[in-house]
């Protein structure tokens, strides 16, 4: 791992444990096993490094849930894109805060932040589903745009459940994922055999590929607001 990513590994722990005002650049880099002087010369202060962990964070989570769908057999089925994208955003707790707006871990980062600017691309596109019902994959009779909606409703309550009654564990989360994900391809799904996997696979990758692109660099130009 090199210095960057020691840098932003230690700071995603810390904010999660302890949120970002209440964590200082100096702990930070005792964290990470460097020198204060060395985060500046990765980032010009703590905003900035804010910026980058949630660009990184977003690019990471997009790439490791396009190879978890690759690796899959039927990895192209929307009942299956639907588990490794909740599953990969599920074991990323700063991503997770950031999509829930947690304030006990962004505090006054939520100002900086708007809502579409920092969410994860949880919700598929109509345009998206509609390439997978192209693709035989979804049944004819099934509105694309309901199911896009469906997407977006039972992602952000796997997601944000945790702060409304507590966090759930590993095992019941995934449980939980397995029978949404069946119930999904009972009922929006074509049957098993049916459909070409492969189209959906790459759909997923170019929805991938095209968000992780326009994830910009936002560490230049921030000056830090305090330690």
């Amino acid at each position: 791992m090199d210095r960057t990513e020691r840098i932003l590994a230690a700071a995603a722990e810390l904010f999660v444990r302890f949120g970002v005002s209440k964590t200082t650049v100096d702990e930070i880099a005792r964290a990470a096993g460097i020198s204060k002087g060395a985060i500046y010369l990765e980032f010009r202060g703590k905003d900035a490094l804010v910026d980058a962990l949630i660009q990184h964070e977003l690019r990471a989570y997009l790439i490791a849930s396009r190879n978890r769908i690759e690796a899959d057999e039927e990895g192209g089925r929307l009942s299956r894109i639907y588990r490794h994208c909740t599953a990969e955003l599920l074991r990323r707790p700063f991503l997770r805060a950031l999509y829930t707006r947690d304030f006990d871990v962004l505090g006054g980062q939520l100002r900086r932040y708007g809502p579409q600017r920092a969410t994860p691309r949880l919700a598929l596109s109509e345009s998206f589903v509609e390439r997978l019902r192209v693709a035989g994959l979804i049944r004819p009779d099934v509105d694309v745009q309901t199911v896009s909606h469906l997407m977006a409703v039972i992602s952000a309550g796997m997601v944000t459940i945790g702060s409304l009654a507590g966090e759930t564990s590993p095992v019941l989360l995934g449980q939980t994922l397995d029978l949404v994900g069946d119930m999904m391809a009972a009922t929006v799904e074509t049957p098993p055999g049916q459909g070409d996997v492969g189209a959906g696979k790459q759909a997923f990758a170019d929805l991938a590929d095209q968000l992780v692109a326009g994830i910009t660099g936002g560490s230049a130009g921030h000056s830090d607001q305090g330690q």
